[in-house]
């Protein structure tokens, strides 16, 4: 349980702070569940307040047979869908458009005596229909945690939604490992959300690699003090791993390979894109890593089979290997990530992946972020379109389309390079901190 496993800690000790509140151990030790929730209760919990949050987990982890996250993202109907799949019986949030729910502060009581195992359900990141639900334990999602208390304590700042995969293991590192929560404000401006986690003095930071280009973009982040750097949840390529390694040299870089479905896979800590093929070999934390006719495949370690709620399948092998659906490039004695094999484009009869589009143009001075999506077309089935965000407000975009188009031309099949080039201000990204492309 979240409880015991915090119980070490000094009652004092500060486990979140946002720019409006805080909580300490001492207080979230101090509650439980709603005396009228049941043992056996599955509650759904899509809470956008991340100290909330933290006491609502710890107070029903343990206490109810069921826990699933969602985000406050979903639309209402979606929501619905996926409390019925789980079978939920209570819907705690601080939202103000689902029927029926309890506040947080509804949901919470005093401490009980009894111990259950709760499940927790995560969902998928998907951006259309009704998201999958992977059942976890406690234990599953903490597998790759230390938890003990250190000499120098992390401060971690939160930038991503913490119902989400990604933003739960962050708050995991950091409550179970001795750490405070630095939880930002995910509406405010970057600029502000930069100065909040200075003013909280933060030493470690997990984003994409699209927040990471963004907040490397941001007024202030040349301040931040921090100790560790962290990317995860999409392709980490080697502009963006220089860049960080420049801006903050003294701090450890780690891209850590993750999904919903197989947990924490590995994590490469020697500054290159990719991943090296030894770690095949090596089975870092007991987790298997096959690569067959190109795809990634990993095993989790305990014999844990992964698997949706809802009768819906995830490709496993008989040897418990799970199919990540990610196209690699195996190269001499490194596998690079190419991009989503769901999401490939059919351009003229050629296979595209637009996360590999978007590298190539991410290597040209003065790209500050970059989407590329496809279009219909009746001739060639598809056209590709760049969407850039320029790295300084006053780039002359004309001569920036002309470097861009060159170096594709030069490093990309013909069918991969995008046909038209339009420029923005930003890029929309998903409450998971990825960029959206539909």
């Amino acid at each position: 349980m979240l409880r015991s496993r915090l119980a070490g800690r000094p009652a004092e000790d500060l486990l979140a702070v946002t720019s409006t509140d805080r909580v300490t151990a001492g207080e979230v030790l101090g509650s439980g569940p709603a005396r009228d929730m049941a043992s056996d209760a599955v509650v759904l919990v899509s809470v956008e307040d991340p100290v909330a949050l933290v006491r609502l987990l710890v107070a029903l982890d343990g206490a109810v047979a069921g826990l699933l996250l969602v985000s406050t993202s979903q639309p209402p109907e979606i929501v619905t869908q996926l409390s019925e799949i789980a079978g939920c019986s209570v819907t705690v949030t601080d939202r103000t458009d689902l029927d029926g729910a309890r506040t947080v502060a509804d949901a919470l009581g005093p401490l009980r005596a009894e111990a259950v195992q709760t499940r927790w359900m995560m969902t998928t990141s998907g951006t259309t229909g009704v998201p999958k639900i992977v059942p976890h334990t406690l234990d599953s999602l903490s597998r790759s945690v230390k938890d003990k208390a250190v000499n120098s304590p992390a401060v971690w700042g939160l930038v991503y939604e913490l119902t989400r995969f990604a933003g739960l293991q962050v708050a995991l590192q950091s409550l179970l490992g001795g750490g405070t929560l630095a939880a930002v404000d995910r509406h405010a401006p970057l600029a502000e959300q930069v100065a909040f986690l200075t003013a909280q003095g933060c030493t470690h930071l997990s984003a994409t690699p699209t927040l990471w280009r963004r907040l490397l973009m941001a007024p202030g982040i040349e301040a931040l003090p921090l100790r560790q750097v962290t990317l995860g949840g999409e392709i980490a390529d080697q502009p963006v791993l220089d860049a960080l390694a420049t801006r903050f040299p003294r701090a450890r870089l780690t891209h850590i390979y993750a999904s919903t479905e197989a947990g924490v896979g590995f994590a490469v800590k020697d500054g290159r894109a990719g991943f090296p093929l030894s770690l095949c070999a090596d089975e870092p934390g007991d987790v298997g890593i096959r690569i067959a006719n190109d795809m990634l495949w990993l095993r989790p370690p305990g014999g844990h089979r992964p698997r949706y709620l809802g009768g819906q399948g995830i490709e496993i092998d008989a040897d418990g290997f799970v199919n990540t659906g990610d196209r690699l490039d195996v190269t001499d004695d490194r596998a690079l990530f190419l991009g989503r094999d769901s999401g490939v484009v059919n351009v003229g009869g050629v296979k595209v992946y637009p996360e590999r589009v978007e590298h190539t143009i991410a290597e040209v001075d003065g790209v500050g972020l970059v989407a590329v999506t496809a279009k219909k077309s009746p001739i060639t089935g598809a056209l590709l379109i760049a969407t850039v965000v320029p790295a300084a407000p006053d780039t002359d975009t004309d001569e920036l389309k002309n470097r861009i188009q060159s170096h594709c031309r030069a490093t990309l099949e013909r069918e991969a390079t995008p046909a038209r080039i339009q420029f923005a201000e930003t890029l929309p990204t998903n409450a998971a901190g990825k960029i959206k492309r539909s």
